[in-house]
């Protein structure tokens, strides 16, 4: 018996032995990403001869050539898998994240351009039907996802009832570190299964050799390592504490396996950012740089698209508003007004008129509920967001993007750089005709201080997960949540 062993597994570890491999051999954490790989590979081919043989049928009243579906399937779904396990896409961690049902979606529609592209490049698509390629590309779509779906709802089951086994670890470290690692977050975050927790003393060792207490730990983990067959020891103390490192490691070098430091509480926060590399080294980023080239010609294309597409669909009823405008009061049709944009530039925004003033000064006061100045016109405008269609305009100058952090008034800028640390951060990117805190309800007034805090957040989060399907995202979502915003007028 380890007298220094904390671990609740140690007393009955011997007499769950069989059951554990049992468990082991059905679903071991080390093969999952494995079993992901070969069912996506199985839907892809399934999902290849289902389309073709339905489309055939339908079209030709004949089921077509099988082995041209497994070839179609066959090399989609090997560009598929490589794909995703080239980016990390097959980690468990996955399955739990967000964005995963974006990358499949995202993945799969990379691998039928490829397999598109690799048809026409043979000259083979004369030989493959059009209809049978998009069946085929649209059920793989359903296939791929409702998986995942499925696949990540058995794994919550799984390890709620304990069937996933990692590998066997022993811990030794600081009780405060040990704390931070439940046996659920040893087996996400690195496929471990701990049999056995080792806590040393709040001592600082300042000699050659460990404290007397500290000495008995590690020899009872070292015990432990050998009775169970530990197939790693993990360390979780402090990274600072070089001293205590050093000499706990020359203590476990009589253990024939390896000897991992996990991150303490400080680094993880660091390792949550992204690691690139300079030159020889690689660094941790802080600080998003502003998109890349390749992601700027990327978005810049896409707001083009929808700006001139946009805006031919939208010019009839855009001059029955201008028309009912100058009908209703006098004034100019469009209402001009100072903001900042990408990296702070000063740019001229252009808007329906909706007011019978047009302010743009050191002193702006936000449009509020029943606001007198608002004429009837210019009311319905702001409700339906009808009113920021001119800034199309904008887009297609360059001083916007159809999705980014909505700008605001030069006076009302400086009043929040002022009260919220991370409102400067908003111009790492071009402002939006609409954004992520707007699809979620930001919209309008903002009169206390908090309001404008919570979307500053979200704009915050936008700029470090930008991708072309989150602006997807949002352009569709603008178009079911703007007319019906309680908030706006």
């Amino acid at each position: 018996m380890f007298h220094r062993t904390v671990s609740p597994q140690t007393d009955e570890l011997r007499e769950r032995a069989p059951h554990d491999r049992l468990l082991a051999s059905i679903v071991p954490y080390s093969e999952i990403g494995l079993f992901m790989a070969a069912s996506d590979l199985m839907l892809i081919l399934m999902a290849s001869l289902a389309g073709g043989v339905t489309y055939h049928i339908l079209a030709f009243s004949e089921v077509g050539s099988l082995s041209e579906y497994l070839g179609e399937g066959g090399n989609a779904g090997l560009f598929f898998v490589l794909l995703m396990n080239s980016l990390g896409l097959y980690r468990v961690s996955i399955l739990f994240s967000r964005g995963q049902l974006r990358a499949v979606a995202g993945g799969w529609l990379t691998a039928m351009a490829t397999l598109v592209g690799f048809l026409f490049l043979l000259k083979s698509t004369a030989y493959y039907s059009r209809g049978g390629l998009i069946t085929f590309a649209s059920l793989g779509f359903a296939f791929l996802l409702g998986w995942r779906v499925i696949l990540a709802a058995q794994l919550r089951n799984a390890l709620a009832e304990g069937q996933v086994n990692g590998r066997r670890v022993i811990l030794i470290g600081e009780a405060a570190e040990l704390a931070r690692h439940s046996p659920r977050s040893l087996l996400m975050n690195y496929g471990a299964r701990d049999i056995g927790r080792f806590p040393l003393s709040c001592c600082d060792p300042g000699g050659a050799e460990l404290c007397s207490r500290d000495s008995e730990v590690i020899a009872d983990a070292i015990r432990a390592a050998h009775a169970y067959e530990a197939e790693k020891v993990l360390i979780a103390i402090a990274w600072n504490d070089e001293r205590r490192r050093k000499l706990i490691c020359e203590r476990l070098r009589i253990l024939p396996v390896p000897v991992f430091l996990l991150p303490d509480r400080q680094l993880e926060m660091l390792l949550t950012q992204p690691l690139t590399n300079m030159g020889r080294n690689a660094a941790i980023e802080l600080q998003r740089a502003p998109l890349s080239r390749v992601e700027l010609f990327v978005k810049r294309g896409f707001d083009l698209i929808l700006a001139i597409l946009g805006g031919v669909l939208s010019l009839p009823p855009l001059i029955i508003v201008a028309v009912l405008i100058k009908l209703e009061s006098a004034g100019p049709l469009i209402f001009k007004q100072r903001r900042h944009g990408f990296n702070g530039r000063e740019f001229t925004i252009y808007k329906f008129r909706t007011m019978t003033v047009l302010e743009d000064g050191p002193n702006i006061r936000q449009a509020q509920r029943g606001d007198s100045r608002i004429t009837r016109v210019g009311r319905v405008l702001r409700r339906t967001s009808i009113d920021e269609v001119p800034q199309l305009l904008n887009v297609l100058l360059g001083d916007m993007s159809l999705v980014g952090p909505r700008p605001h008034a030069v006076a009302h800028d400086d009043q929040y750089s002022a009260c919220i640390a991370d409102y400067a951060f908003r111009n790492h990117v071009k402002p939006g005709l609409t954004g992520w805190a707007q699809v979620n309800g930001l919209r309008g007034e903002t009169a206390q201080i908090e309001l404008m805090k919570r979307r500053v957040d979200y704009d915050v989060w936008y700029i470090n997960n930008w991708s072309l399907w989150l602006d997807l995202l949002i352009v569709v979502r603008t178009f079911f949540t703007a007319p019906w915003a309680k908030n706006a007028y």
